[in-house]
């Protein structure tokens, strides 16, 4: 690992370790001038913010049909995994977009971030469906230009399932396709996850890879 990634793991554990839900929280503010900010929403089991939770919840809800893991979300299973895999997880973060006036809009998050070779991928990026025009797209770029500047992460990427009509906004965002690979769906009991599987002939949806080429 070299030095700017050391520091740049570093820098990514202490930023989760420092926020909370009465403390000074660490944002990027996103625009110029500054239209929003992101925070990090916070993941220590004692900080998280009860709203956090519920809009979290709530979104993940309103678009289940985004993601490989469907099933239904609530607050106190969002904790669980803020606090179980997010906070744990050396590679990943959470932020929420946040307007000047305090609304909070959607979040963005990176994860499998390899620290060995540079790569980490753009995460769980959710619209709460009332973004101002551009905003979102703005968020997101303003998030991998600081994990590349701030991180020093080298390339990033993004996975997202064909079937999502948010493929266009990545596309618009600077990201290009680089693979497709088929998915098989699995359901147990009222959840449905969705697997990779590159011996499938026929199959409802893919897992498109795509790899950031703006700067």
């Amino acid at each position: 690992m070299n030095t700017g990634l050391s520091v740049g793991k570093n820098l990514l554990h202490y930023i989760k370790e420092s926020s909370g839900l009465n403390k000074t929280n660490f944002v990027i503010p996103v625009g110029k001038p500054v239209r929003a900010y992101l925070r990090v929403i916070p993941t220590l089991p004692s900080q998280h913010d009860p709203l956090d939770l519920q809009l979290l919840s709530d979104w993940r809800n309103k678009y289940v049909k985004s993601f490989l893991t469907e099933f239904r979300a609530y607050p106190e299973r969002t904790a669980k995994w803020l606090s179980e895999y997010v906070h744990k997880n050396e590679g990943k973060i959470l932020f929420m977009l946040v307007t000047l006036d305090g609304e909070r809009l959607g979040h963005i998050g990176l994860a499998f971030i390899d620290w060995d070779t540079g790569y980490g991928e753009a995460d769980a990026i959710v619209s709460g469906g009332a973004s101002p025009y551009g905003l979102m797209k703005l968020a997101l770029q303003t998030t991998l230009k600081w994990a590349k500047e701030q991180l020093s992460l080298i390339s990033l990427g993004v996975r997202v399932r064909s079937d999502n009509t948010a493929l266009d906004f990545y596309r618009k965002v600077g990201f290009q396709e680089v693979k497709r690979v088929p998915l098989r769906i699995e359901k147990v009991g009222d959840d449905t996850n969705w697997y990779e599987d590159e011996g499938l002939v026929e199959f409802d949806a893919a897992l498109v890879y795509m790899i950031y080429r703006s700067e």
